[in-house]
């Protein structure tokens, strides 16, 4: 525990590198904040639309609505705050209520992080290494985001590092908590996903309602190219952290090797589900067509379709499915429908199994993972 804190600590410490950004400059004009202000939007808007959305998709592709309830939950804090601002003299400082709006969505964010980092180092530290890795650089953009939304709110330095500090302390509370509960798999699933859509939410209505509007106020090119600057900051540093750990996804982590002399993909060693990680389930569904053959819809969970990560390496919850009918292969599936033709009359088996990327079949508790349904031609 101590070694993957430790490992945490180090990743947080890419908000305050990011964070520092506010100790370079001493005096802060009015255009100076306002362009801060187009950087931070830049950010936020690559950080949720780029990151936040789509991995939390990913995770739990059912749960959308909860990026509307990240939006409502944001919108009703500003409400919370409306007096304030309305009283405020200084335009600057009208955008306190944001300020803790975005931090408090950044700070769902640092801390599911974090528990993606503590899930991974329980499994084996080697997949918690790969997802910090993928992770430091990360959170760099993020806390530029925050210590410059904050210097532009507050104007005093020492709260825009704290702000970039709570975030730190938020990730390593993620990864305390997921190191005391690694014992429910499913925590890391549905929750995480969630969080992740939430958090999107709240940063979305944030840069779109009370930042983006500052931004169009102003008429002069710098501002529009700090705005711009934001989102390619975000897309350069997340592709520098691809460079360093090809690991980009929040719960994506490296699925064993295969040890084997057989390069058949027939007689791969089965890739055992690690302990805590969420286990992919298949449901088959046949139905008949209404012109010829079967229609088959195969239902997955905690598990995602690559096939443009075919022999690549392996990550546990995603790769294909093989297709089999009595007992012999006939397809290797790629997507969750596939049309089968004739079979010719008489009873007949059909089975779906998971594979991974490398072509091994994923298997939980010595059990591999598919279904089975009968079909009946009667021609």
């Amino acid at each position: 525990m101590a070694g993957a804190l430790g490992w945490t600590i180090l990743a947080a410490l890419g908000y305050v590198v990011g964070g520092s950004i506010v100790w370079f400059k001493k005096n802060w004009s009015s255009q100076g904040l306002t362009m801060l202000v187009a950087l931070s939007t830049g950010l936020l808007l690559a950080v949720s639309i780029g990151g936040m959305l789509p991995h939390g998709l990913s995770e739990t592709p059912s749960q959308a609505p909860w990026l509307l309830v990240g939006m409502l939950a944001a919108f009703a804090f500003q409400r919370w705050h409306t007096k304030h601002r309305l009283s405020s003299k200084n335009e600057m400082e009208k955008h306190q209520g944001a300020v803790w709006s975005v931090l408090s969505g950044m700070g769902i964010h640092a801390y599911f992080e974090g528990f993606a980092i503590g899930a991974g180092f329980h499994v084996d530290p080697r997949f918690g290494i790969a997802v910090l890795l993928a992770l430091v650089l990360h959170k760099i953009p993020e806390g530029v985001a925050i210590s410059t939304l904050t210097m532009a709110g507050f104007q005093e330095r020492k709260k825009a590092m704290g702000a970039a500090g709570i975030l730190g302390i938020c990730t390593v509370l993620g990864t305390i908590t997921a190191l005391w509960i690694a014992d429910l798999p499913w925590m890391q699933g549905q929750l995480a996903g969630i969080a992740l859509l939430f958090s999107a939410g709240i940063l979305l209505y944030v840069a779109g309602t009370e930042l983006w509007p500052v931004i169009n106020r102003v008429e002069n090119y710098q501002t529009v190219l700090c705005f711009l600057s934001g989102i390619l900051l975000y897309y350069l540093l997340g592709w520098g952290s691809m460079l360093i750990a090809p690991i980009h996804q929040h719960h994506e982590v490296l699925a064993n090797p295969v040890h084997t002399h057989d390069t058949s993909h027939h007689h791969l060693q089965p890739v055992e589900i690690p302990k805590g990680m969420p286990v992919p389930t298949v449901h088959l569904l046949v139905r008949r067509d209404s012109e010829s053959g079967w229609n088959l819809h195969v239902q997955t969970t905690h598990f995602r379709f690559t096939p443009e990560l075919i022999n690549g390496p392996n990550r546990i919850g995603e790769g294909h499915a093989h297709l089999f009918v009595d007992g012999k292969k006939v397809a290797r599936i790629y997507g969750p429908w596939y049309h089968l033709d004739h079979l010719g009359p008489g009873k007949h088996e059909i089975r779906v199994e998971l594979f991974t990327n490398q072509h091994a079949p994923y298997a939980h508790h010595d059990e591999k993972i598919e279904d089975t349904a009968i079909v009946v031609e009667n021609e």
